[in-house]
């Protein structure tokens, strides 16, 4: 059976992170993916800008908001419809003003934006491991 790809291997440690977003865990997500951008990206670019959306999230989260507004994010009052139907960043721009989220460099809306880039990463991390996983049993 062949190895996944090398960004596939760092997943386990960035899922940590986003597990308190995930309650929906074994659902099926419906979406269309419009995400060609990431599709294109090797495994090490992908592995990069994963750590760098992560990072970017770590200094933000603590930052934004007031203690209630966050809590309302975390626990997804605010936001019950998620990434919505379309899954491209001018999507989640429009589907965080819908939400009533500032877009200014420093609020929730912008952890919003960076929670969606990370939970795309992330989706393409286990597309690009489930069509490794499928080629190895075909071999």
């Amino acid at each position: 059976m062949s190895t996944p790809p090398v960004a596939v291997l760092a997943y386990p440690r960035f899922h940590a992170i986003l597990r308190w977003r995930s309650r929906q865990v074994g659902t099926v997500r419906i979406g269309i993916n419009l995400r060609g951008d990431l599709a294109k990206l090797n495994d090490e670019a992908l592995k990069s800008q994963l750590e760098k959306c992560v990072a970017d999230r770590q200094a933000l989260a603590p930052h934004v908001g007031d203690a209630l507004s966050r809590r309302f994010y975390e626990n997804r009052v605010s936001m019950p419809f998620g990434r919505g139907p379309f899954h491209a960043r001018i999507f989640y721009r429009i589907m965080a003003r819908m939400y009533g989220l500032p877009l200014n460099g420093y609020s929730l809306g912008d952890l919003y934006l960076l929670d969606c880039e990370i939970k795309d990463i992330i989706g393409e991390l286990k597309r690009r491991e489930h069509i490794a996983r499928r080629q190895g049993l075909k071999r």
